[in-house]
């Protein structure tokens, strides 16, 4: 006897006229969630994971901008987690002056992690690799300047100190200052306004955008809940100070793209690309490639 023998054609559209053809085809594609509780059925708008096994962002439906497959060849590997020697670096390295304990960064990035882990809709992100950064408190009214005469030169350092064979390569170096802008809808402001009243501690996700062209990266944002910021300057780099090791180890590890970023006009974005000898800095075009990627970032 089959598991279904008693359930007839008639059942069938019995059961869809009770739904409606377009709520059955809702359940069926997992858009919508059947839940009883007290003998009544209730549906519900089904919470689905918006990343994939790989941490990496599932295209949302009628998303019009261009994303290249992800290329695996070029990849990043998670780090054991060491906040003593992190938070070191970032004080070495950006020559900012205390910014704050071990401990309370353990402590900051942990509750970050625990709110992601409670997410359904964000939880995969943990599946890729995930970076918890610190940023000192910084106020300005330049980006680029900020980006260039703190973070980068803290990203120079930080390269150079590790790879003591190989050269920081800034392609921008002295033009950005005036020269940067925010994209618009990418929440990458809530990083700057949070920056101007203290110390910052986030979770960079930089492999979450993997081929997502800017236009992409930009796009998707609409339909991420609002806690996500799309990454730029000042977030990517301070990640490079503190994981060089990781982040540009050799020719394999993906461009990082600061696609929340807009550099000189609307066509052009920034990114850092690693090679076996150096770490470039340089602006990029807005194309979809596979081993480019884009990061976000949450705030705690």
């Amino acid at each position: 006897m089959g598991k279904y023998d008693e359930w007839s054609r008639g059942d069938d559209e019995a059961l869809l006229n009770r739904l409606g053809i377009e709520t059955a085809r809702r359940i069926a594609k997992g858009e919508l969630q059947v839940q009883f509780a007290n003998g009544m059925a209730v549906v519900k708008p089904a919470i689905v994971s918006l990343f994939d096994k790989h941490g990496r962002r599932i295209p949302p439906e009628g998303l019009k901008s261009l994303v290249a497959d992800a290329n695996q060849d070029f990849c990043l590997k998670q780090p054991k987690l060491d906040y003593g020697r992190l938070i070191a670096r970032a004080v070495e390295f950006l020559q900012q002056g205390p910014i704050m304990s071990a401990a309370e960064f353990e402590a900051r990035s942990n509750a970050i992690l625990k709110q992601i882990k409670s997410d359904k809709q964000l939880v995969n992100l943990l599946k890729g690799v995930y970076l918890p950064i610190v940023l000192p408190q910084m106020a300005g009214n330049d980006y680029g300047q900020m980006l260039g005469e703190v973070f980068l030169t803290a990203v120079e350092r930080s390269y150079t100190t590790t790879f003591t064979d190989r050269s920081f390569n800034n392609y921008q170096r002295g033009e950005l200052t005036g020269k940067i802008t925010i994209a618009v809808g990418v929440r990458h402001e809530q990083l700057i306004a949070k920056m101007a009243v203290g110390s910052v501690v986030g979770i960079y996700f930089p492999t979450a955008l993997h081929g997502f062209s800017i236009p992409a990266a930009r796009e998707q944002m609409a339909s991420l809940p609002d806690n996500v910021i799309l990454s730029g300057g000042l977030d990517i780099a301070v990640a490079m100070a503190m994981y060089p090791e990781i982040l540009a180890h050799d020719f394999n590890t993906p461009g990082l793209d600061m696609a929340a970023l807009q550099f000189g006009s609307a066509d052009y974005s920034l990114f850092f690309n690693a090679f076996d000898s150096r770490l470039r800095f340089i602006r990029r075009g807005l194309g979809a490639y596979g081993y480019f990627s884009g990061g976000l970032l949450l705030l705690g």
